[in-house]
């Protein structure tokens, strides 16, 4: 059973990005490294039926996003996130997530390979059931975010 709240914070808002990058990962692996490695701009947007597409210059992902919304425990709307990619590998974005009468929005940079390594064990494990995750795996993700 999912506990409804009524706020999200940024923090949680940035570790809800990393995750969906981690489903969209172990939904295709190879286009999502490639997406997120390639310079340019990429998006990642969900709808309220945990519906998710990541696309960029290297192509599109389509995946469920649902279990890791239903963590949060408020009923998104929307999430819309812009990544502009450097040659370098850092990503900066800019994201905002909208329930109810409610939006929150964050602004951040990571580097995508680091993000890729560091969540490389992480990724592999993220076909697991979402409940009960280590509070070890969510620090890291916190970590892999610049948070």
């Amino acid at each position: 059973m999912t506990v409804k709240k009524s706020s999200v914070s940024q923090t949680e808002f940035k570790i809800t990005i990393a995750k969906l990058i981690e489903v969209a990962y172990s939904s295709k692996k190879g286009i999502t490294t490639s997406i997120m490695l390639k310079a340019g701009n990429a998006k990642l947007t969900v709808n309220q039926n945990g519906d998710c597409v990541l696309s960029g210059k290297a192509g599109i992902v389509t995946f469920k996003g649902k279990g890791v919304l239903e963590e949060l425990g408020v009923e998104v709307k929307r999430i819309g996130v812009s990544f502009k990619i450097a040659e370098d590998g850092n990503v900066e974005y800019s994201g905002t997530m909208t329930w109810g009468f409610f939006s929150v929005s964050v602004k951040g940079i990571f580097n995508a390979e680091e993000l890729i390594l560091s969540c490389s064990g992480l990724l592999c494990r993220a076909a697991r059931a979402y409940k009960n995750r280590p509070a070890q795996i969510e620090r890291q993700l916190a970590i892999a975010m610049g948070m």
